[in-house]
C-alpha cells in the first residue's frame, strides 16, 4: 500500500528563558573625586559566527543557524510520526528499520508491476519480451522516483522559505513594538511566551499576553497581601479590645468583693 506522510513544519522557538529586567535603582551614587581618563578608542570585538557541531551516522558536521533551524523543525515532528511507525513494526514482529525497508521494497515492487502492466497494454510493446519490458519499466520507475524526490525537495524548500518569511515578519513586528530587544540575545524571553506561540499566537501577541498575565498576577498577590495585613490588624485590634474589657471587669469584681 502506498502511504504518503504529509509533514507539517512547526515554527521553532525564537526566544527562550526571559527574565524581566529589574527597574533601575533610583539611589544616587556618589561620584569619586578623582577623575579617571578614559580611552577614546573603543576596542573592536570580532563577531563569532553562529555554529553548531553535530554527529550523525558517525560523521561530524558543522551547521550554520539556518541549517540547524530546518533540522530542528523537522525534529519537532519526529515523535509524532515515529511512534505510530514503531507500533506497526512491533505488530509485525520487526524492528523499525526492517519494517521501513520492507515498506520501501513493497512500494518499489508495486510501482514496477504497475509500469509493466502499462507497457503490456501499449501496442508498441506487444511483441517485446517480459525481460525487456522489465528493464524499461525499471528505468521509468527510477526516473519517476527521481522526479518525485526533486519535487518533494523543492516543495520542502519552498515551505521552509515561506515559514522563514512568516517568522521574520513576526520578529519585525515584535521588535518594532519592543525595540529594547533588538540588541539582546533571543534567549531572553520567558519560556511561557513560547508556549503561547505554539498555541497559535504571534510573537507579539504571545509577549503581550505574557505581560498581561504577569501584571494580573502581581496585582492579585499585592491584593492578597493587603487583605492578609488588614485581617491581621483586625485580629490584633479585636484582641486589644477584649483584653481591655476583661481587665476592667476583673477590677470591678475585685473591688465589689472586697467592699
Amino acid at each position: 500500500m502506498d502511504e504518503e506522510l504529509n509533514v507539517e513544519l512547526e515554527t521553532e522557538n525564537l526566544f527562550e528563558d526571559y527574565e524581566p529586567t529589574s527597574e533601575e535603582s533610583t539611589e544616587t551614587v556618589e561620584e569619586p573625586t578623582e577623575t579617571v581618563e578614559e580611552s577614546s578608542e573603543t576596542p573592536e570585538v570580532a563577531e563569532t559566527p553562529w555554529e553548531l557541531d553535530v554527529k550523525f551516522n558517525g560523521e561530524e558536521r558543522t551547521l550554520n543557524k539556518d541549517e540547524a533551524r530546518v533540522l530542528a523543525q523537522k525534529g519537532l515532528n519526529y515523535d509524532r510520526f515515529y511512534e505510530p511507525l514503531e507500533r506497526l513494526a512491533r505488530a509485525n514482529n520487526m524492528s523499525v528499520g526492517d519494517y521501513v525497508n520492507k515498506l520501501e521494497s513493497t512500494q518499489s515492487q508495486y510501482e514496477l508491476e504497475q509500469e509493466m502492466d502499462n507497457l503490456r497494454n501499449d501496442p508498441k510493446y506487444e511483441n517485446v519480451s517480459d525481460e525487456v519490458l522489465e528493464e524499461i519499466a525499471q528505468s521509468r520507475v527510477k526516473d519517476f522516483n527521481g522526479q518525485r524526490e526533486q519535487y518533494y525537495n523543492e516543495q520542502t524548500q519552498k515551505q521552509n522559505d515561506l515559514e522563514q518569511q512568516r517568522v521574520q515578519r513576526e520578529v519585525d513586528l515584535f521588535l518594532e513594538e519592543y525595540p529594547e530587544f533588538k540588541d539582546k540575545d533571543p534567549n531572553t524571553l520567558d519560556p511561557k511566551v513560547y508556549d503561547f506561540v505554539r498555541q497559535g499566537y504571534t510573537l507579539l501577541e504571545a509577549y503581550n499576553k505574557f505581560q498581561r498575565l504577569n501584571t494580573a498576577k502581581s496585582q492579585a498577590e499585592s491584593k492578597a497581601k493587603v487583605n492578609q495585613l488588614n485581617e491581621a490588624n483586625k485580629k490584633k485590634a479585636l484582641g486589644n479590645t477584649t483584653n481591655a474589657g476583661s481587665s476592667q471587669e476583673d477590677a470591678f469584681l475585685s473591688g465589689f468583693l472586697n467592699s
